[in-house]
């Protein structure tokens, strides 16, 4: 009867192969399938999507900015943009600007969360400036109503995004600084002090709707030196400037174009006070 040959170094091969394995498993080495991506969420209206005057939207808002910095200590953190610009907070409800395959900015957003649970890290949410921008055309009753629309509508977004992303995400929104103190360099300083205290409203709205769902605020009021007048600083070509209107000037295009947008040392400065929360 014929013997069967046994092949030593094919034995060898496999013998050594196993033992390998088996080092690499006690070493907790063994190679894994690929890490699940996570995700930086951005929400709300033109500031959310980096738009600036004479350009549209850009990728140098302050989104961008800060999802730079956010995937340096997270590598592989995706960015997805859900803004649209002119957003208010009724649009973002219910639809009407920008389109979404759900229908409207939130339930696509709403969509999002609970379709990738655990897997969303950072939420960031600037919207209702809109509400009340025709303020500064002097059209008080539009104004009116736009912020009676934000003090119901706010809350709701803010809270709708907590229930449904769960405790996982960081959560942020924002204050905002103040285009009504251009009205300075154009000789109106009397509009210029009053549009201050008419903004400090606006951001309380802000900060509350951001307590009640579990948000950090993002203070760029204060980024912007909003309240003071009591420091100067020169700026060309305006000369002397208090500070909070040296920023306006400065960090917008409100001066120069008579467009509240910021510009990109603006957004870098706005990603700046997120960053700070975050």
């Amino acid at each position: 009867m014929r013997r069967a040959t046994v092949d030593g170094t094919a034995l060898l091969k496999r013998a050594l192969s196993v033992c390998g394995l088996a080092a690499l498993a006690a070493s907790g080495a063994v190679p894994a399938h690929a890490a699940e991506p996570t995700y930086y969420l951005a929400l709300g209206d033109s500031g959310a999507v980096g738009f600036q005057h004479g350009k549209g939207p850009t990728d140098e808002g302050y989104v961008d900015v800060l999802h730079t910095a956010l995937e340096a200590e997270q590598p592989g953190l995706k960015l997805v943009k859900l803004g649209c610009a002119g957003e208010t907070t009724t649009t973002m409800i219910q639809g009407g600007i920008c389109t979404y395959r759900e229908g409207s900015q939130l339930n696509a957003a709403l969509a999002f969360l609970k379709a990738h649970p655990g897997r969303v890290t950072y939420v960031t949410l600037s919207i209702g400036v809109n509400n009340t921008a025709c303020l500064l055309d002097g059209d008080v009753a539009c104004g009116l109503r736009g912020a009676a629309a934000l003090l119901t509508e706010l809350p709701s977004i803010t809270g709708r995004l907590k229930e449904a992303g769960g405790e996982t995400p960081r959560y942020a929104s924002m204050t905002y600084y103040d285009p009504g103190l251009a009205s300075w360099v154009k000789g109106d300083r009397l509009t210029a002090v009053a549009s201050v205290p008419l903004l400090d409203v606006f951001n309380f709205v802000q900060r509350a709707a951001a307590a009640v769902a579990g948000f950090r605020v993002a203070d760029v009021n204060e980024t912007f030196q909003t309240h003071d007048f009591g420091t100067n600083v020169t700026l060309d070509p305006y000369g002397d400037l208090p500070v909070n209107v040296a920023r306006i000037c400065a960090w917008t295009s409100q001066c120069t174009d008579n467009d509240g947008h910021a510009t990109t040392e603006g957004y870098r400065r706005m990603a700046g006070a997120f960053r700070a929360v975050l």
